[in-house]
């Protein structure tokens, strides 16, 4: 028997396996299903309802009779307090996401172990989770999540379960039972409620999986934060003192109060730990996109970093050729390639949009985070977006465009329009935001994105000493502080062109370009609608170019782009008068990283940039071709490939062994 799906959302999951609900070979989906809607995860899904699923609405148990398979029986119930089953409802009661390990070697034998199980209680028959994750890192969605799975006792009504395939217990005497892997898998010592317990180490897919359907959760349930029982940094390996006070990640081991369960045994909390909460760069930079933890490895990603965002012609932090301001860098990528948001936050704001062949695409995230135990907000920026249209498949691959589709038509018809629409969308550090545009202006040219960071208040604590504050707000668009021109200029002519800045990035002063990269420069933003065309003709800096050239410098460089105006300043609490601390995008993400991984980054010093008074010479000459001139830029592309092992295609079920073990816990 299988539940029934609304006809809008089978025809999208149609579409996004690109088969026929009855092919066999149909490739998975990427979606799971919560009170009836899709939200996409990243990774293969399998759902109850495909050719290859696994349905726990079925009643009857499985190739089995007698014993509590005499009759048929419900393996899921109703959440208590839950009537209409809508997504509102659901998102005000799920509070937790529990772990637990199936004891199996793959999801079918897991699946027919729950299936078949006598309950506890010895009323009815079969025990359900709302996924299991196969040892190929496949997940299995078995019940849609506004079900009341059997799982996790207690915590089944505001819990989603999730059994991750793992035979748990080491024991050597089983290996000709087991897949070979398990003769050379990794074990761990582990003490759960005083209980010693040799188990096996999970497969780097399945923490793949774990943390891609956890991002997803996170998104979808607000109430479920992205913590774990902790003591002193350390988890806490027994059961919870009052489980259903706890609003989290946790496994089967804290909820069980009989202190009979000890999954998931040997789950590395800290590593899915640091993945939610964690930091990546927007795009894939050599073989780095989340940052590491170790110091070794945090300067690699720096150093590789810094040569992507400054290997160009233009680009750099703070300024750009004409000496406009630059509040971020540009980072190469392969085009199309996918860009990920660097932190956990909320979309405040987004466009997709296009100017010739330059993408005016862009999402404003706010990021509140705590930086060793101080509160920090900062926004963070990506522009020159690829965003594909609404109601496509690539569309509800990126989450906050799902949403988009989902949500009010007029906000639908604005996106579309290509006005800047304001947003109040969860995102989590890694979630795909757009792929890698381009960009067609002068020396800016090829596949990159725009990516910059700002507050909009100083900086204060520890943190906020690691930048040297410049204050510019009276600057206008141009930079006029003569230490930042200065630090560059290798003629002394006070302009600061494309060839001029590509030769100080590549080569030029060492402590002079660490200097710069550690500002935090208060100015007024230069994509906002305070920089109008007439003040800009009326600049003193250009008062000896034609007003045609002035003109058309206004169109190309900085009209196309703007999207803060008071509006958006309304409706999201920005400063109205457009003037926010920029800082280098990657030295602030970088320490951010170092920072949670309690890491020391090694520092040079560099020349002090000072706050000297604003610079009075005009430009003789401002070089329009910086802008108008097409310029070749070199294509960054993945050092990796594919991950090794994931599969793309669903396996049959008949294809999957069936392998029946006894229990490896105490019940």
């Amino acid at each position: 028997m299988t539940r029934a799906l609304p006809i809008a959302v089978l025809f999208l999951l149609a579409a996004e396996r690109g088969a026929a609900a009855g092919e066999a070979n149909a490739s998975p989906g990427s979606s799971i299903i919560v009170a009836g809607q899709p939200f996409e995860v990243g990774r293969p899904v399998v759902l109850w309802s495909d050719p290859q699923g696994f349905d726990a609405y079925q009643v009857r148990c499985i190739d089995q009779t007698g014993g509590c398979c005499a009759k048929d029986s419900k393996r899921y119930g109703a959440r208590k307090g839950i009537e209409r089953r809508t997504l509102d409802e659901l998102r005000g009661m799920v509070s937790q996401l529990v772990l637990h390990f199936d004891g199996c070697v793959n999801s079918r034998s897991c699946f027919k172990s729950m299936h078949n199980r006598p309950r506890p209680s010895g009323e009815g028959c079969g025990l359900s989770a709302h996924f299991m994750i196969d040892a190929d890192g496949t997940i299995y969605q078995t019940l849609d999540l506004v079900e009341r799975a059997f799982h996790a006792e207690e915590a089944n009504t505001v819990s989603v379960g999730a059994e991750i395939c793992n035979r748990g217990k080491v024991d050597r005497s089983e290996w000709p039972k087991l897949p070979p892997d398990y003769r050379t898998r990794p074990t761990r010592d582990v003490v759960v409620n005083g209980e010693h317990h040799e188990a096996y180490e999970f497969r780097s897919e399945q923490y793949d999986s774990i943390v891609a359907l956890a991002r997803t959760l996170l998104r979808v349930f607000p109430r479920i934060k992205p913590v774990i029982p902790e003591r002193d940094g350390q988890p806490i390996m027994d059961t919870l003192a009052d489980p259903l006070a706890f609003a989290g990640i946790l496994g089967h081991l804290h909820v069980d109060l009989q202190k009979q369960k000890w999954d998931p045994g040997a789950l590395d909390w800290r590593r899915i730990l640091r993945a939610l909460n964690g930091f990546e760069l927007p795009v894939q930079i050599r073989s780095f996109t989340e940052l590491p933890r170790e110091q070794a490895e945090l300067i690699s990603a720096r150093r590789a970093a810094f040569f992507n965002a400054e290997e160009r012609a233009s680009g750099q932090f703070p300024v750009a050729p004409g000496r406009l301001w630059h509040s971020g860098v540009h980072l190469r990528a392969a085009p199309g390639s996918p860009v990920r948001a660097p932190t956990r936050g909320r979309i405040i704001a987004a466009r997709q949009a296009q100017v010739g062949a330059s993408s005016r695409s862009l999402v404003l995230t706010r990021h509140d985070i705590d930086v060793d135990g101080e509160p920090l907000t900062f926004y963070s920026l990506i522009a020159h977006l690829d965003l594909p249209p609404l109601g496509s498949p690539g569309a509800e691959a990126i989450p906050w465009l799902q949403a988009v589709a989902r949500g009010p038509r007029e906000t639908r018809a604005a996106l579309e329009a290509g006005q800047v629409v304001v947003l109040d969308q969860r995102v989590e550090a890694g979630d795909p935001v757009g792929s890698v545009g381009t960009v067609s202006r002068g020396p800016e040219q090829g596949p990159e994105i725009h990516f910059e960071i700002f507050t909009v208040d100083r900086l204060g604590g520890e943190f906020g000493r690691t930048f040297r504050t410049v204050n510019a707000a009276g600057d206008g668009p141009l930079v006029r502080r003569s230490d930042i021109v200065a630090a560059i200029d290798g003629n002394g002519d006070q302009q600061l062109d494309g060839d001029e800045l590509r030769r100080f990035f590549r080569s030029g002063d060492l402590d002079r370009r660490q200097a710069l990269r550690r500002l935090a420069v208060r100015h007024r933003h230069e994509w906002g609608d305070r920089t109008t065309s007439s003040e800009w003709s009326s600049l003193r800096e250009l008062a000896g170019i034609p007003e045609a050239q002035r003109q058309q410098l206004y169109d190309v460089a900085i009209a196309p782009y703007i999207f803060w105006t008071d509006e958006l300043a309304r409706a999201t609490g920005l400063p109205a008068n457009q003037t926010i601390y920029s800082y280098n995008a990657l030295t602030f993400l970088l320490e951010l990283a170092a920072r949670a991984a309690h890491v020391e980054m090694p520092r040079t010093r560099g020349r002090e940039i000072s706050e000297a008074g604003s610079e009075p010479r005009k430009l003789g000459y401002v070089p329009l071709t910086d802008w108008t001139r097409p310029q070749a830029s070199p294509i960054e592309r993945p050092l990796l490939g594919a991950p090794v092992g994931m599969r793309l295609g669903p396996r049959r079920r008949e294809d999957i062994p069936l392998i029946e073990l006894p229990p490896t816990d105490s019940r």
